[in-house]
């Protein structure tokens, strides 16, 4: 009877001490879990200084709130360190009290160390180049500045970048050091950079995959025992690539085999792209509605740089089919002939028409200049305006010049546009009819304070005939829709017969200002205001229509898509459009 009595006693300790041994880990656990990571409240600081510290601060592993005074040490070198990056070298840091899991620091950071002696020397071929004592004129310390070592970190990355850019390409520092002396409160500098010989351009070999001849000298800008420049290399790639006769385009300097004069041979590496290329697009315009494209085209037939392009374009008022032969003539980029032709089916509003078209043009382009194109060009049209229907046939020479500058990217901040283009025709070249006829067209856009942006737009035509009925639809002119007045429909402001159907215009003009404002970063909001006429004599402003409304911005990497409602408020009875667009702005 004891035995056993005694046995319950031991299985009922073992059971106590089982439990015990599972509750006291359980314990310890949740009383863990409550002690969070401690985190810094640093007064006494501001600016750059505040932000560094913290900066600091936040590199430190995760610190318990039960161990604060283990880690003193770490917590008061990531201060100073952060201080001592900006110049304070002799701060007075202070533990407050720990509130729940927030250690409060006070800190004061004393006088900064200055820089006092700065010492920046250049040896080799860079101390007679201009652009070396140029940065040592601009460089980002200065005695009496505060001792920042960022500043000095930049000094001698710009030494280094600059030396890389220019072709010193055995360049290094003999000497770069800053002694700083705390107490004195002053730092001194010690740069000596050596940068050696200046490297020249080698031979430049072309591997391509395709036999590409004489066509690609006028844009390689690379001479052989020309001093080396990283920007020409880049230049080179650029304009080769923007030839669109190739996929992939690099131009690769062979540094480690420089012969013993440091001339660097260069290779410039072609691949072409695809025999034959197929594009499919689909696009909408309040103008023209749905739209739908097909282009095929064959980028590099030769080595002349021939190419061919087809395109088919179809929309509810108008289906077009054209192609265009390029031969580059020079420059392959901005001096080249193109040949042109194509069909046009237009039925749109009061008219109905058939174009046949071929053409000749002399391009010669410039980059954020005016570009100039020459052509001659044969029209034959087959048409219904209104109630006039007639067949015509126009030998057309002519001009036309533009330009565009931008700056901004996609999310335009500055530019303008300008278009202008005069033609002619006479019996004495085989058209039926003489016409001289000028068409121009400016916009401007402009920032407005941080947000805002004016975009304002003029366009002006004039055809000189003897009568509107001697030329076809195609060089009449009309107006209204997305790009010139809106709140009206496309192309429906023009004179019109007695049955109120469109004739068409000798003179045209359109004006239009609007101002947007962004209110989210690919958002904008917009109000405008359109005016404009097409007429056979200015009369009045009785023929002037006035649209004004407004729309959203979405900005996308094609440009922005935009939606505007548009109300004609010139008319008795308003009328009001939606219009949409999308693409670059100028």
């Amino acid at each position: 009877m004891f035995v056993t009595y005694c046995n319950a006693i031991a299985r009922r300790i073992l059971c106590l001490g089982l439990l015990a041994a599972l509750l006291v880990p359980a314990a310890e656990a949740a009383d863990k879990s409550a002690v969070k990571n401690v985190s810094y409240d640093v007064s006494g600081l501001d600016g750059e200084l505040q932000s560094n510290v913290e900066i600091y601060l936040s590199q430190l592993p995760p610190v318990k709130s039960d161990r604060v005074g283990r880690y003193e040490d770490d917590i008061t070198e990531a201060v100073r360190n952060g201080l001592q990056a900006l110049g304070y070298y002799q701060p007075q840091i202070a533990f407050g009290k720990l509130d729940g899991a927030t250690l409060h620091l006070e800190v004061t950071p004393g006088e900064p160390v200055r820089f006092r002696h700065i010492k920046v020397t250049l040896s080799g071929d860079a101390d007679h180049d201009q652009l070396f004592k140029t940065l040592l004129e601009q460089l980002p310390i200065k005695e009496g500045d505060v001792l920042r070592h960022d500043r000095y970190e930049s000094t001698k990355s710009r030494l280094q970048t600059l030396a890389l850019q220019r072709g010193y390409f055995d360049a290094h520092f003999e000497a770069n050091q800053v002694k700083v002396y705390p107490e004195a409160h002053a730092g001194d500098v010690d740069i000596a950079f050596a940068s050696g010989p200046r490297y020249r351009f080698g031979a430049l070999k072309i591997d391509s995959d395709e036999d590409v001849g004489e066509l690609l000298n006028p844009l390689i800008t690379i001479k052989e025992g020309e001093p080396y420049q990283a920007s020409q290399v880049t230049d080179v790639s650029r304009s080769v690539a923007s030839t669109k006769y190739f996929k992939n385009v690099d131009v690769i300097p062979l540094i480690d085999q420089a012969d013993s004069e440091h001339r660097i041979p260069i290779i410039l590496r072609l691949r072409a792209k695809a025999d034959n290329q197929v594009e499919l697009g689909l696009g909408a315009s309040s103008d023209e509605g749905p739209r739908a494209s097909v282009s095929w085209t064959k980028p590099f037939l030769n080595k002349y740089g021939h190419s061919f392009t087809t395109d088919l374009t179809v929309s509810a008022p108008r289906q077009e089919a054209t192609f265009e032969y390029r031969i580059p003539r020079g420059d392959p980029i901005n001096q080249f002939y193109s040949f042109q032709g194509g069909y046009q089916y237009l039925d749109q509003e009061d008219t109905e028409s058939q174009q046949l078209t071929f053409a000749l043009h002399r391009w010669d382009k410039k980059t954020n200049d005016w570009s100039r194109d020459l052509f001659l060009r044969t029209l034959f049209e087959s048409y219904k305006q209104a109630d006039q229907e007639d067949d015509v046939f126009l030998v057309i020479p002519g001009v036309s010049f533009n330009r565009t500058r931008t700056r901004g990217g996609v999310d335009l901040t500055w530019g303008d546009s300008e278009q202008i283009t005069i033609e002619t025709s006479d019996e004495a070249l085989g058209s039926d009819t003489h016409f001289v006829r000028v068409w121009g067209r400016t916009k401007w856009l402009r920032s407005i304070g941080q947000n805002g942006r004016i975009i304002a737009r003029a366009e002006q035509g004039a055809v000189f005939v003897d009568t509107i009925d001697d030329l076809p639809p195609s060089l009449r002119f009309f107006t209204g829709g997305d790009q010139t007045v809106r709140g009206f429909g496309y192309r429906t402001i023009a004179p019109r017969n007695a049955d109120g159907e469109l004739v068409g215009g000798k003179y045209t003009t359109a004006l239009s200002l609007e101002y947007d404002h962004r209110i989210a970063e690919k958002w904008r909001l917009a109000g405008f205001v359109d005016t404009g006429t097409a007429t056979n004599r200015y009369t009045g402003f009785d023929d002037w229509k006035v649209g004004t409304g407004f729309g959203v911005r979405w900005l996308t990497p094609i440009g922005p898509i935009s939606i505007d409602l548009a109300f004609g408020i010139s008319e008795e009875h308003v009328p009001w459009r939606i219009h949409f667009t999308m693409g670059p702005e100028l």
